[in-house]
């Protein structure tokens, strides 16, 4: 009976995270066949932040992967608050596109020939450029988004040790930080993704025991 019970968590994880992740990619899709004209955020700023794509790109994209590992951890750990993070998320996303919908933001990239980058992160930059062209959807930072609410879920779950805490925040601080130096996004993205963080998990904290209750 133990047994079957892990199976069936293990099963709602993989259901969930696979209807999220899937989900976003599908909705992402269809709002880019919507969007004729880019805008861009000429912020005093954002010129001030090097171009820093040696080792930054690798760990921009280690994006995905870290955010599928944590949030496996943590519906192992704390399976409210893997639900509460998967709501906050999902509402958070489908704010972000109605946002790329209506006011679609590109970034504008710097050159990225005669850069002197070691070989993995001169690999990795080509590529991220050339599969993410145009640059586009920037405002809010999905990037920023998922990482805030990350550590936001890590930091609050008791189940959770410090140490832990520390490192896996530590590491989405640095995909954060990333996506300034390697330039896909503006500083106003960030901000962007802090009051959508704020309104989701505002939102999530006054609906979810009655969603509880009512199951």
């Amino acid at each position: 009976m133990k047994k079957y019970f892990n199976n069936y968590k293990e099963i709602k994880f993989w259901l969930s995270i696979l209807l999220f992740l899937g989900g976003q990619s599908f909705l992402y899709a269809i709002v880019k066949n919507f969007q004729y004209s880019y805008h861009t955020f000429d912020f005093y700023l954002d010129n001030k932040i090097p171009f820093i794509p040696n080792g930054f790109i690798i760990v921009y994209n280690l994006f995905y992967p870290v955010l599928f590992f944590v949030y496996y951890y943590i519906f192992g750990k704390d399976k409210k608050a893997y639900d509460k993070a998967i709501i906050a998320s999902f509402i958070g996303y489908l704010i972000s596109n109605v946002i790329f919908l209506v006011y679609p933001v590109e970034m504008i990239r710097p050159s990225i020939s005669n850069l002197n980058l070691d070989p993995l992160s001169d690999l990795v930059l080509q590529l991220t450029y050339k599969y993410d062209y145009p640059a586009i959807n920037c405002f809010p930072s999905i990037h920023c988004l998922f990482c805030i609410q990350t550590i936001y879920t890590i930091i609050r779950s008791k189940n959770i040790n410090v140490k832990n805490k520390v490192l896996i925040s530590i590491l989405l601080l640095m995909i954060i930080i990333s996506v300034f130096f390697v330039k896909q996004h503006y500083l106003f993205d960030l901000v962007g993704s802090l009051i959508i963080f704020i309104i989701c998990n505002i939102f999530v904290e006054l609906i979810y025991d009655k969603i509880k209750k009512n199951n």
